[in-house]
């Protein structure tokens, strides 16, 4: 019984000399009033898409304008498009927050169709999306 307790003991002192410990004080002190600031990210206004110029035969292209965010601190807009009136939207392009024009960069638009686009306001991972704007392309022959 006695040689058990010995070996017991050089264990322990084996493991608590390998031990490390972490020892530490946490104060904290404020020299000044702390505030929150909350806000909430405005969307970008005046959506319009208007076909740009129709030539005949060739795909017709897309401008979209809208007014910039009122929020100082946007980052970007993201531009959406749909065929389907108020859902649907798929990304097409990314501006930075001093833009605010966009030609839809797509060679596939189709004559006689009418589109939707969003543009959402961006900072870090929020988003406030704008009113939809839709516009219908001319015929192939421009009429």
């Amino acid at each position: 019984m006695c040689r058990a307790y010995g070996v017991l003991v050089v264990l322990t002192a084996a493991a608590l000399a390998t031990a490390t410990v972490a020892l530490g004080a946490f104060t904290a002190t404020v020299s000044a009033p702390q505030a929150i600031a909350t806000a909430t990210l405005a969307t970008a206004t005046n959506v319009a898409a208007t076909q740009v110029s129709c030539t005949k035969n060739t795909p017709p292209q897309i401008r979209i304008t809208w007014t910039a965010s009122t929020s100082t601190f946007a980052s970007g807009y993201t531009i959406l498009r749909s065929t389907t009136n108020g859902s649907g939207y798929a990304q097409i392009g990314t501006v930075n927050a001093l833009t605010t024009t966009f030609t839809d960069p797509s060679t596939s638009l189709g004559y006689t169709t009418t589109y939707y686009y969003v543009v959402d306001t961006t900072y870090q991972a929020w988003s406030a999306r704008s009113t939809q704007s839709q516009v219908t392309t001319l015929a192939k022959q421009c009429n």
